[in-house]
Formats: C-alpha cells, structure tokens, sequence
C-alpha cells in the first residue's frame, strides 16, 4: 500500500491545525486558564477590604466565600467539593471566591495544591495572617479554617460555617438561594 504525498500532507496539516489551536486557546482564555496551563498560578494578595468589594460586585450571584490554608487537613477534604459545586452550579449563578490563609513564603505549596485541583476559580492569598485580618473579614471568625461564609443575590450574608462542609451540605444552603431570583 503506497501513502500519496498528499494524505501526508493533509494528515500534517491536520496535526499542526489542532496544536495550534491549543496554543490559540491558552493564550486567548482566562488568566487563571493560561495560568493553570502552565503551571504557574499568581496568587493575587487580598485585604478584608478587597474581599468585601469582591463580593459587593458579585451582587447578583450567590457567593461562597471560603477561607482555607494547605496545612488544614479539613480544607484538604472540602476544597474537591467546593470545586464540584461551582462546576455544577456556575451557570445558575454560583460565584465561589476562595482565599487562601497560607502565609507568603508558602506560595511553592500553594502552587503545587492548585495544580493538582485546577479550581475553576479565582484564588486569593491572604494578604497577611494576623489575629487582626480574620477579625477584619467577620468579627465572629476566630481564625479556625476553613470558614465559609454564604451571601445570597442581593449580598446579604446567609451563612458563617467555622468548620468544613461537604458538598450535600453545600448544596442544601446553595440551591434555594440560587432559585431565588
């Protein structure tokens, strides 16, 4: 059986046609898309206040804020459930903002961590973990993680967990806010 020249040359284009789309489409997706696709993640660092402001502009969702750290055993177990519910639930309106309470010189750990879990979210660094920056966030938090706090459409805080949820928990405070319209 003789391979004409020509169905090489369609095979050939064919193969560079699908890398290049590839590369097309990590250049032109999200930053955290590019982000992930390379491996290297910026961990953007956020204040109380900018946490709040990223969930004022949410209005309209219903945001699961969840606060984790890598050492935490518990954020271990949840962090899959937290990434199920938002692929589940994101085109009914579900925004999860996760920041990480990892101190700055634990970024390598960070990195490693959301390499292998490809959240399809933003995650955030504590800009700091003093006593001061969780008191800042919510007064009733006292620095045990994960906390997760849940806001409906309008941004008014529904729930405040100080220990980890699962995911049947997670949606049983999630799905009535999201068929509120």
């Amino acid at each position: 059986m003789t391979i004409s020249s020509t169905s090489i040359g369609i095979r050939t284009a064919k193969a560079s046609f699908a890398v290049l789309a590839a590369f097309m489409l990590i250049g032109l997706g999200s930053p955290a898309a590019r982000a992930q696709a390379t491996g290297n993640i910026d961990l953007k660092p956020v204040e109380p206040k900018d946490i709040k402001d990223l969930v004022a502009q949410s209005k309209g969702k219903v945001v699961v804020l969840n606060f984790f750290a890598t050492w935490c055993v518990p954020c271990h177990k949840e962090f899959p459930d937290i990434v199920k519910l938002q692929e589940k639930y994101k085109s009914q309106g579900l925004q999860v903002i996760e920041v990480s309470m990892n101190d700055v010189t634990e970024k390598d750990d960070m990195q490693k961590f959301l390499n292998e879990t490809k959240p399809p979210f933003t995650v955030y660094l504590a800009a700091n973990t003093e006593d001061q920056f969780y008191k800042d966030v919510d007064a009733r938090w006292d620095t045990a993680l994960p906390m997760t706090m849940i806001f409906d459409r309008d941004g008014k805080n529904v729930y405040f967990y100080k220990e980890a949820r699962t995911y049947d928990q997670f949606e049983k405070d999630v799905t009535p806010l999201l068929a509120a319209k």
